[in-house]
């Protein structure tokens, strides 16, 4: 079962992929947006992490939820606010759970997804989050009789063809859709933010087996 002792080595997963990957994340989003998005991420799992670590929350649900608050604040952008959507609405779906079986760890991915999709009024297919979430989930629902390591790699490698796929589109949100057909070939920064999340799920499943 995975406890809170888990979530916050999770959570530390997360923050040292998003510090490593501030520079990407800027430099990708600099081609089609402000150039912040590498900070903002940084800050807010930075936030996020802090908090999980320092809180005496042991109910999951309530954990996840707060930390989503938490991350809200501290990233102060769209994407901030789309990615605090998912973990508060992962808070509502755990609530009341001090532990996790192996295959809700699902949860934590079509629960992000879900959130992100009704806070942004968002669809898979539109050159976003989505198009690398939604991949990685339905691997990893096809694969979950597998273990973990091996039903997260598959959503992992599902989120880096998300990646690819999604930049043959053309965008329709955001700054790179004002540059419709041109934004074909582009790569969405917000699908690599998508991959990163759950190459954070299946590091620390990985960190769990060594």
């Amino acid at each position: 079962m995975l406890d809170k002792t888990f979530i916050e080595k999770l959570f530390t997963q997360w923050d040292l992929i998003f510090q490593a990957n501030i520079e990407t994340l800027t430099e990708l989003d600099s081609v089609g947006g402000d150039g912040d998005l590498g900070i903002v991420m940084g800050d807010g799992f930075k936030a996020a992490d802090q908090f999980v670590h320092d809180s005496m929350e042991t109910d999951l649900g309530k954990l996840f939820y707060q930390a989503g608050k938490c991350f809200n604040n501290a990233a102060s952008s769209s994407m901030g606010t789309l990615l605090s959507s998912g973990f508060m609405n992962i808070g509502k779906k755990l609530k009341g759970k001090t532990a996790l079986a192996n295959e809700e760890l699902l949860l934590l991915v079509c629960e992000m997804a879900a959130g992100v999709k009704q806070t942004g009024k968002a669809e898979e297919g539109e050159k976003t989050f989505l198009d690398a979430i939604y991949p990685a989930a339905r691997s990893i629902e096809a694969n979950l009789k597998s273990a973990p390591i091996d039903f997260l790699t598959a959503g992992y490698q599902a989120a880096c063809q998300g990646v690819d796929d999604a930049a043959k589109m053309e965008a329709k949100h955001g700054r790179l859709a004002f540059r419709k057909a041109d934004s074909i070939g582009i790569i969405d920064p917000g699908t690599v933010v998508a991959k990163l999340y759950v190459e954070g799920l299946l590091k620390t499943i990985a960190s769990e087996q060594q």
